[in-house]
């Protein structure tokens, strides 16, 4: 198992109800992965300088045709697996679960990560 050091940058949005503005670094290892793995399901590949396959594409792989909530799972745990070491030997769940927003013509991804006691939810869609 590798030894990691628990240390990154703190980057909560100020909107993050978790937000701290005294805070400039993260060493919780729960919240650090959580920080990791929000940067990546809300990154687009390309969006970073330096390396083009970082990010899982969601909106893309919400309106492909065709796509199953497998497949998207696949995605995220390539992104995992890559991004996110600290979860070598760690326990955690992942679920990725499509519904149709029959109001607005739409269909809706809703994404659910389970690590430490912690729940991570994420909805992906246009919302007005």
């Amino acid at each position: 198992m590798p030894a990691f050091d628990y240390v990154d940058f703190y980057v909560l949005d100020p909107f993050n109800p978790r937000y701290n503005n005294l805070d400039l670094i993260e060493d919780d290892l729960a919240r650090m992965v959580i920080q990791k793995y929000e940067m990546i399901i809300f990154t687009n590949k390309g969006e970073v300088l330096g390396d083009p396959n970082f990010g899982a594409n969601l909106l893309e792989l919400l309106y492909e045709t065709r796509v199953s909530s497998e497949a998207v799972r696949s995605v995220l745990e390539d992104q995992i697996s890559t991004y996110i070491p600290e979860l070598y030997d760690s326990s955690y769940s992942l679920d990725v679960v499509f519904t149709q927003d029959t109001e607005n013509y739409q269909d809706i991804m809703f994404i659910y990560l389970n690590f430490a006691d912690y729940d991570v939810y994420a909805q992906i869609g246009f919302f007005s």
